[in-house]
């Protein structure tokens, strides 16, 4: 009878299938691990590569990064995910999330981004200023693990594009010349009384004038809204890129979008708080001949 019950017990365990983990994937909730990220090391072409691994069963759900951005310029990256097994997981994807040094969210790739379950993921990042950047790469399933390989390249940006630091190294002015808190002018100073010139006008009839022509009323000012490009990548059907908006907050989907140094318009998608996304017929080479500049009209 004990050997029956053990055989069942055996049998109903090896049938069970595998555990969903229900932990958070982190061995401890209390750890701060974008304080000590991995840095990418950039080579004598500003160019750095990193690899490994996550499993979320095994509390290696995020790996993070670092990037050390010397000047202005722009830095993109480059996320190839090997998924575990022989058969396509349709529903897994690795996300990857970029923030600039004062820890905020600039660029994104997750499940709600057009090129969500893809293995290998773009984003290129303009106009960045100095400083330390992060990488963040974390599994969005419970029975998720992946192998994967980073890129990172960065480009400075040209002289003429250099934002200026005016008037930050102005030297001060002189002191300027006190002035008295009192009156100084003398008790017995008298001014002179100056006596306004008398003006003749003519006593004959006048002469009617001709009438001035109305000033045409000034048109409602142009509503023509210039950007600039800070992220984008390749997606099916073209380039999915993001426009800075910065507070115009007019902007809204459905706006024209005309790409400098590009033929033809485009539709603005969907727009946030501060910015707007688009897909667009082009390749991120020919959005960058044009420096990234774009126009947005109603």
């Amino acid at each position: 009878m004990r050997c029956f019950v053990l055989a069942s017990v055996v049998v109903l365990g090896a049938c069970g299938g595998a555990q969903i983990p229900q932990h958070t994937g982190y061995k401890n909730n209390q750890n701060k691990p974008w304080k000590k990220p991995k840095a990418i090391v950039l080579d004598e072409k500003a160019e750095g590569k990193v690899e490994g691994d996550l499993s979320y069963k095994d509390y290696k759900r995020a790996r993070w990064f670092s990037v050390d951005v010397p000047a202005n310029g722009e830095l993109a990256l480059k996320l190839e995910v090997t998924p575990p097994g022989d058969e396509a997981n349709e529903e897994f994807d690795l996300a990857m999330e970029v923030l600039d040094p004062g820890y905020r969210v600039i660029s994104k790739a997750d499940l709600e981004e057009e090129d969500a379950h893809e293995l290998n993921k773009t984003r290129t990042l303009y106009d960045l200023t100095p400083g330390k950047y992060l990488v963040h790469l974390y599994l969005q399933g419970r029975m998720d693990s992946a192998e994967f390989t980073l890129r990172a390249a960065y480009k400075r940006a040209a002289a003429e594009d250099v934002k200026s630091d005016f008037p930050q190294h102005v030297a001060f002015v002189p002191d300027l010349p006190m002035v008295p808190v009192n009156d100084d002018t003398p008790k017995n100073f008298k001014s002179e009384k100056v006596q306004a010139a008398k003006i003749k006008r003519p006593t004959g009839p006048r002469t009617p004038t001709t009438p001035k022509e109305p000033k045409e009323p000034k048109g409602p000012p142009p509503t023509a809204k210039t950007a600039r490009v800070i992220g984008l990548s390749v997606v099916s059907g073209g380039t999915l890129i993001t426009i800075g908006i910065g507070t115009a907050h007019e902007v809204a989907a459905g706006w024209k979008l005309k790409i400098a140094g590009v033929q033809g318009g485009f539709t603005v998608g969907e727009c946030s708080e501060r910015s707007c996304k688009a897909t667009v017929t082009a390749t991120p080479d020919q959005i960058k001949a044009g420096g990234g500049n774009v126009t947005l009209t109603p």
